[in-house]
This record gives C-alpha cells, structure tokens and sequence, in this order.
C-alpha cells in the first residue's frame, strides 16, 4: 500500500522521512513493506491547502493509477489537512484506504495559550487563525462551533466546548488517531494539543502513548531548538517508533488495545 505523509507546520517535510525510512536504528514504516511518498510543504490557509492536496493526489493518480487506493498519514495540522480532505471531497474517499493522523488538533486550538509556542514553531499567523477554536475553518470542518464554558476544575478559566455533535470520518471510513498525553498535564495535553481538541470532546476514538517524552514536537520526530529550550521538548527515538508500530499494525488490520 502507498502512504502519503502529510507534514504538520512545525516540522519541514523531509523530517517525515523518519516514519517512511527510519533512524538511529529504528525502524519506519519501509521497513514493514510501505512505500512512502511525502506532500510538499506550504503555507497557504488550510483550505486552499486541502484542495492542493486533492491536486496532488489527481497527479499522483495520473502517474501510478494501480497505487490506488491509498493511505494518508497526517501529523499536527496535516492531520486536518487529511480529514479535511473527506471532508471537502466525500466523493472521493474511495481514493483513500484508510486515514492516519497524529497529534492532530481536531476542534481547533485556543491560540491565545499556543500562539508563543506556535510562533515559534513558525506558523504562519493565517495558518494559527484557521486553527483557533472558533475559526470559521475549525466549524466548516467539524460541521459545528462551541461554547466557552466555566472549567469545573478551575472555575476562573473557561473551555470551548463543541454545541454539537461533530462530524468525525465518512461513514465506515477506516481510521486511526494516535495521541500524546503527557503525565506532567495530568494527561490533559501533549504540551500543544488539548485532548478534548483531539478527541472533538470524545467523540473521535483514539489511542494514546502516556509518557512524558510523547510531547507534541517528539511525536513528529522533529527537532525545534525553541521548543527544546522554553518548553522542555525533547527530539528522540523514545515515541516515533511507537507510532510507526502503531500505524503498521492498524494497516496490516491488527487489533489495536
């Protein structure tokens, strides 16, 4: 099966080649007979993203129909950009075996908490808008907006909580959502996305790695200095091969606890 790996905005695209090729001896998803292919990185907002996307897939398509269907692997904010993908062309979800994403910020973030890590991270602020809770994107996409509520462990902060139900996948559609909580936030976050952002308020299954080492940054396997230094983030070979696992499981259809 081909897999294409979608880049999340704080890592550069050949950094996905850890999870196709490996590293320090570890294992990528090559190394379990997937043949990988990476969507070129940009930074236009995430809706013209999702239908360049769809371009490169009809490219892809022209050159090698007979790898078809495919899988799609999104991390961070490429996450969006793969569901959004079944979102925005439902008609096409039979080009797409199953959807993959990692880390990914499904209700939206609140950017007034993230903007300092985001920025450096180097996202682009239309990027970090399209991203916010509220953002016109974040309803177009889950097909519904929220609410700030009193937090009932802190009731001088407020969360967005969505005032539906969301639309999560197509119909039957296979997927999987791998997700860090980090011991050190109560297993509330992966150090930028909040789990009930991930989960849309548990309405998207998922499976999760709770260790402290599964910050968001090292779930991508990507190497940010910043990050490193103002929030502890740590690049290493502790959480991606775990993930890669993960993926190569749910691929081959096995059950994943």
């Amino acid at each position: 099966m081909r897999v294409i790996l979608v880049p999340g905005w704080n890592e550069q695209p050949n950094l996905m080649r850890t999870f196709s090729e490996g590293r320090n001896g570890k294992d990528g998803l090559a190394a379990f007979g997937y043949d990988c292919t990476i969507f070129p990185e940009g930074d236009e907002p995430l809706r013209e993203r999702i239908d360049r996307f769809a371009t490169f897939l009809d490219r892809l398509h022209a050159r090698e129909p007979d790898a078809f269907p495919v899988a799609t692997v999104g991390y961070s904010a490429g996450a969006l950009i793969n569901r959004g993908f079944l979102r925005a062309y439902p008609h096409r979800a039979t080009e797409i075996a199953a959807t993959v994403q990692i880390a990914g910020p499904n209700a939206g973030l609140i950017t007034n908490y993230a903007v300092g890590t985001m920025r450096l991270a180097r996202m682009p602020v239309h990027v970090l808008a399209d991203m916010d809770v509220s953002a016109p994107f974040m309803t177009w996409l889950n097909g519904v907006s929220g609410n700030w509520v009193t937090d009932p462990d802190n009731p001088k902060k407020k969360r967005w909580k969505l005032a539906g139900e969301p639309w999560v996948m197509p119909e039957g559609h296979p997927f999987l959502h791998v997700i860090g909580r980090m011991p050190k936030y109560d297993l509330q976050s992966d150090g930028v996305v909040m789990i009930e952002s991930a989960t849309m308020d548990g309405a998207m299954p998922v499976v999760s790695i709770d260790q402290d080492e599964a910050n968001h940054l090292n779930l991508g396997a990507a190497s940010n200095l910043f990050a490193t230094i103002f929030r502890g983030f740590r690049s290493d070979d502790a959480v991606w091969p775990q993930v890669v696992e993960l993926i190569a499981r749910f691929l081959r259809k096995e059950h994943l606890a």
